[in-house]
């Protein structure tokens, strides 16, 4: 297979002579998981994580100058269920930005991970000033009013109807696996409500079924759309792990799992 050959235009940003080249990066780094994946892990009861390297989807503008490599950082989402719930840790660094995120939160051990009582954003940047900290603290107010407070200081984010199935971006590394069969079997998807990373409330989203390729690897395809929300793209693999994730700005690719399937 020719390493820098067109992928699927959902996360087709190789560019001419741009060097080092996307798809070589994506290729490479799915490659190098699968390489060392004999069988999916089959434990239970421990720490589920997933590590995904985080590669632009527009490299120039990037600084850095001459380098081997394409990524600007990696996601770590780590889960493990107590009870009847999931507790999730998320780890978010873009080295270029500088950008620093720690997401904590709890969803119900069904196939949307609604987002229960309450969550915890830590950010932190670069910079070496009063705004290069900040911590958010949200909670739910009778399953229905999203609240916020953020450095101490609260605001109502919105509300969701008390039926409506609330749940978070970085769950939806559980969410899309969970509801693959039911997604497809759908002709114009399913309806979501969003709080993407923690913050911003997104009620009207959907989540449809795009297409299966088998280049660079056997994969099915899923968009997330909504209202105030920037498309995304989710590709799923035959073991039932999110391989890829292309938002607007970066894609995300799997390279490590640790631990028990979600």
């Amino acid at each position: 297979m020719n390493d820098n050959s067109r992928h699927h235009w959902s996360f087709d940003y190789n560019y001419g002579a741009q060097n080092p080249q996307f798809a070589q990066e994506l290729t490479g780094t799915l490659r190098g998981y699968y390489a060392g994946t004999d069988a999916p892990d089959a434990r239970t009861g421990q720490v589920l994580t997933h590590v995904y390297n985080i590669l632009p989807n527009y490299w120039r503008g990037y600084g850095g100058g001459a380098t081997e490599e394409l990524s600007i950082g990696t996601a770590i989402i780590k889960r493990n269920k107590d009870n009847d719930l999931w507790n999730y840790s998320v780890q978010y660094e873009n080295t270029t930005s500088g950008e620093n995120l720690r997401m904590q939160f709890r969803c119900s051990d069904k196939q949307y991970r609604s987002l229960i009582d309450s969550w915890r954003v830590d950010a932190r940047n670069s910079g070496d000033d009063t705004y290069s900290e900040l911590t958010c603290e949200g909670y739910l107010v009778e399953d229905s009013e999203v609240r916020l407070r953020i450095n101490g200081t609260e605001i109502l984010v919105g509300t969701v109807d008390a039926s409506a199935k609330l749940t978070c971006n970085w769950a939806l590394f559980d969410v899309i696996p969970a509801l693959a069969q039911t997604i497809q079997a759908s002709d114009n998807g399913i309806d979501i409500a969003l709080l993407e990373d923690l913050e911003q409330l997104r009620p009207k989203s959907r989540l449809g079924f795009l297409e299966s390729i088998q280049t660079p690897f056997s994969l099915d395809g899923y968009y997330l759309y909504g209202a105030g929300l920037l498309p995304s793209y989710w590709w799923l693999d035959a073991h039932g792990n999110i391989a890829i994730a292309s938002t607007f700005f970066e894609t995300l690719v799997l390279k490590e799992k640790i631990g028990g399937n979600a």
